[in-house]
Order: structure tokens, then C-alpha cells, then sequence
């Protein structure tokens, strides 16, 4: 029995000694993050003044568009995992409002990179707005199976 509770005793040990180096290695990541390729992003802020693309890797200059809030223009439903309709028609400078009806979070992110809206909880909305005409498909970045296309006409 004595030898049980000794080996108890042991793995307790390592537990609370793994937790402290990672508690300690997160102050030091959070202290260096801008070093680090990994830090997470702060939560998102409601606002409904439009806001800056999403960065990206691609250029901006890719796409010519730009996110806005509002729920006004072509509405488009995120249910489940499904954007409804996933066959937009927008014109220019129009708004086109994404709202999660689901359960799971999503974003609508448009290839080619430069515009995706925030990641959207249940009940959140977000919008995109182009400045020139132009096909562009889009996708949810957490779920790359969801798709959709979005023509925008002057």
C-alpha cells in the first residue's frame, strides 16, 4: 500500500511541477509576443464603425474590399455549417451582412486574402463591402469546407 500512495505522491509532484513551467512559460511568451508566432489574438470589440481587413498574408491590394458592421444590404445566414444563400449577388459599395444563426463559430474569409470578417459567435453578425466589381469566392477559415461565391457589379 505504502508503495502505491509513494507512486501517487510521485505524479503528483510532476503535475504541479508541469503546470508551474507552463504557467511560467506563458508569462514569459505573453512578456516576449511580439517574438512569438503563436500569440493569440485579444477578443473581438463590437463596433459599428467599419473596422480594417483582417490581416493576411496576401496583399492587400488582392481584393477590394474592406469589413463594415451593419445588418443592412444582402443578407446572408451562417447555419450550422452552411452559408445560406452561398451564391451572393451584391453591387458595389453594398453591404453584405453575414449572421451566425449555428451553434459553432465562423468567420467568412475571402480567398485571395485582404477582407474576412471577425469570427462569429451564435447571434453575432459582421459585413463585408467591396469597392470594385468582381467574383470572389469565400470560405470560413475554421471550417475550409464551407464555401460560398460572392459577384459584386458596379
Amino acid at each position: 500500500m505504502s508503495r502505491r500512495m509513494a507512486a501517487w505522491a510521485a505524479a503528483a509532484m510532476l503535475v504541479v511541477a508541469a503546470c508551474s513551467a507552463g504557467a511560467a512559460t506563458r508569462s514569459t511568451a505573453s512578456a516576449s509576443a511580439s517574438a512569438s508566432p503563436f500569440v493569440l489574438p485579444s477578443s473581438p470589440v463590437a463596433s459599428t464603425e467599419a473596422r480594417s481587413p483582417a490581416p493576411s498574408s496576401a496583399p492587400s491590394a488582392a481584393v477590394a474590399c474592406s469589413v463594415a458592421a451593419g445588418v443592412a444590404g444582402v443578407a446572408i445566414s451562417i447555419e450550422d455549417f452552411a452559408f445560406k444563400p452561398d451564391v451572393i449577388a451584391a453591387n458595389v459599395g453594398q453591404v453584405i451582412a453575414f449572421t451566425n444563426t449555428g451553434f459553432e463559430s465562423h468567420n467568412a474569409t475571402v480567398e485571395g486574402g485582404g477582407c474576412a470578417t471577425r469570427t462569429l459567435r451564435t447571434g453575432d453578425h459582421d459585413g463585408l463591402v467591396f469597392t470594385a466589381a468582381g467574383s470572389h469566392r469565400f470560405n470560413c477559415s475554421i471550417h475550409t469546407w464551407m464555401t460560398g461565391m460572392i459577384t459584386v457589379t458596379g
